[in-house]
């Protein structure tokens, strides 16, 4: 059994008696500060009133926040729903191909969950929570509502902060005062990631890079022609030449071809010839130490494509089109890019001679598919088997978040796939890389990147979850709130009649929105 399940089963033992106790004995676990909160228990105490206090007082201020607070928070909310709806059409696929990411993803336990480190996660998760819930409590005290308490809410696992304005001082305040409270904590933790992210930047600015342009191994697949030859993924690709029979050394020319997020490395190599690879790895020079077969290398091949259907396989190398040698990836896309669907193409596939021989091309012919209107083969290639990036488009990627976006659905598309990069180390920069670059202060600047990074990750993944249009998330009441205004716009004047629509529609959204919620949450670690 994998640990993070063992921790979570020792975790519910230890928590199910303790809570059993707090609603049993309800006066003696007031003592203790605690209470039963559904199935969860909450520790009040009164850490952070005076804060709340002080900073209250500008109520011309929290005033014209609150009005930025609702429009921000329609803003995440209508980005939560956008993400939510993507990801369900895409559950039957993530279903069919059986991966998963495990049930420790789903525990925002820093160290726990693979994806949040310990020191950077408990400081990020930490000011994440706590400028969230004193957001709430300065939107109730500048609107004139006691805070009760303030404290943290757990069940098996920490779940979150909270404050506690004092309910009957929040019933007697307008349907504005109260959608200020609801909305505020979303809108300050979006505040503090935009301003994370602002210091990101700065800080990136002072990374710079010996090997800027160079092409540089981002992801080696497994088993294939360099990856055998010991080239270790990170390296840097300096130099490519050929040995004849009497030691005559050909150098080939390569560069880097960018073409938006894709990187190549631009050679004239032949997968029939065997070529020795030049390359820098944390600052040393290594050259392989046998020749290898390099090309255009097939990783992988989509079910049920053109290309299955004619034959082709993974860990061969694409060798030509219609008669024409294809030497690089970059050569390969721009073929790809001139056909149209419906058009045959003959192929030249040669294998993946492991033996060192020097195999004869095959030829095949394969009529192209229809893919949205561009030709469709079904095939994803790399050289020999490394896919690249260049240090500056990695350092460009990390602290521009819209990347090579060119519409209006790419820069929400690329806000997203930024967000994403966490979950394959990309915190925003994989500490494996480091050393292709120079920055001041070293080790502490790192420090300094990494924990903005994640302050910003956390702040803005915990503003669009509360955006959620569910209970217990604040996004649940802000959306009761808007039903409310809007059935008194469409009429509605009777206040007990406009609170049982208001109920009744919010509950039933809020059962649908975690229903979903849940299903997303299971299709990923199950």
């Amino acid at each position: 059994m994998e640990l993070a399940y063992q921790i979570l089963i020792v975790l519910a033992v230890i928590y199910v008696p303790i809570w059993v106790w707090v609603w049993r004995n309800p006066e003696r676990a007031e003592r203790y500060h605690l209470c039963k909160y559904g199935p969860c228990i909450m520790i009040k105490t009164q850490l952070g009133m005076r804060t709340m206090d002080r900073l209250s007082r500008y109520t011309r201020f929290w005033r014209a926040f609150g009005f930025f607070s609702k429009v921000v928070s329609a803003v995440l909310f209508l980005m939560m729903m956008y993400m939510m709806v993507v990801a369900l059409m895409a559950v039957p696929a993530r279903m069919a191909s059986e991966s998963s990411i495990g049930i420790e993803y789903a525990l925002a336990i820093p160290g726990l969950n693979p994806m949040l480190p310990l020191v950077y996660g408990v400081i990020a998760l930490v000011v994440a929570m706590v400028v969230h819930e004193l957001g709430h409590g300065i939107q109730a005290r500048a609107n004139g509502a006691r805070v009760d308490s303030s404290g943290l809410l757990y069940g098996v696992v920490p779940l979150g902060a909270f404050v506690e304005p004092n309910e009957e001082d929040m019933s007697k305040k307008s349907r504005r005062a109260r959608m200020d409270m609801y909305t505020a904590g979303i809108s300050v933790n979006t505040v503090v990631a935009v301003l994370c992210f602002a210091l990101l930047v700065g800080c990136c600015g002072t990374v710079s890079s010996d090997y800027e342009d160079d092409a540089a191994v981002y992801y080696m697949d497994d088993g294939s022609p360099a990856h055998l030859a010991g080239i270790p993924a990170t390296a840097i690709i300096t130099g490519i030449y050929e040995l004849s029979e009497d030691g005559t050394r050909t150098d080939l020319d390569i560069s880097t071809s960018v073409d938006g997020s894709r990187t190549s490395l631009d050679s004239s190599v032949d997968p029939t010839h065997r070529y020795y690879v030049e390359y820098v790895y944390r600052d040393v020079t290594y050259v392989t130490e046998q020749p290898i077969q390099m090309g255009v290398y097939i990783r992988t091949i989509t079910n049920n494509s053109p290309a299955m259907s004619a034959g082709l396989e993974n860990g061969s190398f694409f060798y030509s089109v219609d008669g024409e040698v294809i030497n690089s990836v970059s050569e390969f896309m721009d073929v790809m890019a001139s056909k149209q669907p419906g058009q045959t193409m003959r192929i030249g596939i040669v294998e993946f001679a492991e033996d060192g021989g020097i195999p004869e091309p095959t030829y095949v012919d394969v009529v192209l598919a229809d893919n949205g209107g561009s030709a469709f083969l079904g095939i994803s290639v790399t050289t020999s088997g490394m896919t690249f990036i260049t240090p500056g488009m990695m350092l460009d990627m990390a602290s521009n978040p819209f990347y090579g976006a060119d519409s209006a659905y790419g820069y929400l598309t690329s806000i997203f796939s930024y967000l994403a990069g966490a979950f394959n180390g990309m915190d925003p920069i994989s500490e494996d890389v480091h050393w292709w670059y120079d920055v001041p202060l070293g080790e502490v600047m790192w420090f300094v990147i990494t924990l903005l990074y994640w302050l910003f990750w956390l702040n803005i993944l915990l503003a669009i979850s509360n955006a959620l249009p569910a209970y217990p998330f604040d996004g649940g009441f802000i959306f009761a709130g808007g039903v409310s205004w809007l059935c008194e716009r469409l009429g509605v004047r009777d206040e007990e009649r406009r609170d049982r629509l208001t109920d009744s529609i919010s509950n039933s959204v809020s059962t649908v929105v975690l229903f979903m919620f849940m299903i997303l949450v299971l299709s990923f670690v199950m």
